[in-house]
């Protein structure tokens, strides 16, 4: 995912000409099991994707739809967070996240941005990156906010047609705290199936790990993606 951007449909990864570089895909940043999991989403949506109002398929936010559903469904206890978004300015960045549930994304950014960031909205700078949301992290303890200490892996997911340019994957890194931890999913990195419904050399419905509820890993495993509402008023 981009950066936070008001009022932008196709946001910025940050200044200059908009060029976009590609970067080496990590496939070795998840282990094996974190990989079926997500692999699973991956190969799911891009058969069988979200679809928007006006009939435009929704790949992403159907990958993102349902893990945000299955943590939901684990009282925010899941170790797979979908688009948690980081404050850049910190050292190490920081996940803004819910006051009164620390391991709840935060759900209104630009009034977290009002609130906290100096000069509120009106003196935040959109599409330099001072926020980043990647689509995916992997915590170590699900108890526990995916602050980078927590973190086991960032993932970023891309479908035909997308591609990640160096600045995402500089500032991922940094959210991560290494290189070593950071990945690239899509459908030909998880090696999915001829009719999109699997990983070829896994199992197609992937046993999520034991932190997840049944409804969770029941929910994982659906074929049925979420109906995502569109986002109103600002985009990122």
């Amino acid at each position: 995912m981009t950066d936070y951007a008001r009022g932008q449909g196709g946001g910025s990864t940050g200044p200059g000409n908009g060029h976009t570089n590609t970067v080496r895909l990590r496939r070795n940043a998840l282990d094996p099991k974190d990989r079926q999991v997500l692999c699973s989403m991956v190969c799911k949506c891009n058969s069988m994707p979200s679809i928007g109002a006006d009939g435009q398929k929704l790949k992403q936010q159907c990958v993102s739809g349902r893990l945000k559903t299955a943590d939901a469904l684990t009282g925010n206890q899941s170790p797979y967070k979908a688009e948690i978004n980081y404050d850049m300015s910190r050292d190490p960045p920081a996940p803004i996240m819910d006051s009164g549930v620390s391991t709840k994304a935060h759900d209104y950014l630009s009034g977290w941005i009002q609130k906290y960031w100096p000069g509120g909205l009106d003196s935040y700078r959109p599409g330099i990156g001072n926020i980043r949301r990647p689509d995916v992290v992997v915590v170590n303890d699900p108890s526990r906010p995916p602050t980078q200490a927590n973190l086991k892996s960032v993932v970023e997911i891309k479908f035909p047609g997308d591609s990640m340019s160096e600045a995402q994957q500089a500032a991922y890194e940094r959210i991560a705290g290494s290189p070593d931890k950071v990945a690239v999913l899509g459908p030909d990195s998880c090696d999915c199936g001829v009719d999109g419904s699997g990983p070829q050399t896994q199992p197609a419905t992937s046993n999520a790990p034991d932190e997840l509820s049944d409804g969770a890993r029941t929910f994982l495993r659906s074929g049925a993606p979420p109906i995502i509402p569109p986002f109103p008023g600002f985009a990122f």
